[in-house]
């Protein structure tokens, strides 16, 4: 079991990085795509910082649970929980905004 910790941790944060690097792509793809919109601006910035956060989390988890602090393991963990249920928020809302946005654009 500790070998498969192990290479969750090493190769965790690098998926970790490779999948914030693409969801950071697709964002700023999507912010020069629409006209310049400060709600959408902040929804975008605050979606960006959570799936970063949604990424660190698991490995703050276990880099505590590793190093014996269980108690802070179990705190990242619920905060992990409570990111994705935020993270769940803020894509709602967006996806409400881009729906209201969009007749305007096709005008």
């Amino acid at each position: 079991m500790p070998e498969q910790r192990e290479g969750m941790h090493a190769g965790g944060r690098r998926q970790g990085r490779e999948a914030r690097s693409e969801a950071t792509r697709r964002l700023g793809d999507l912010r020069r795509a629409q006209p310049a919109d400060a709600t959408l601006k902040n929804l975008l910035g605050v979606l960006t910082t959570k799936l970063e956060l949604c990424a660190e989390l698991p490995v703050f988890e276990w880099e505590a649970g590793n190093e014996g602090h269980d108690s802070c393991a179990r705190a990242f963990r619920a905060l992990a929980e409570e990111e994705r249920d935020s993270c769940a928020t803020v894509l709602e809302c967006l996806r409400a905004h881009l729906q209201q946005a969009a007749p305007r654009m096709r005008a």
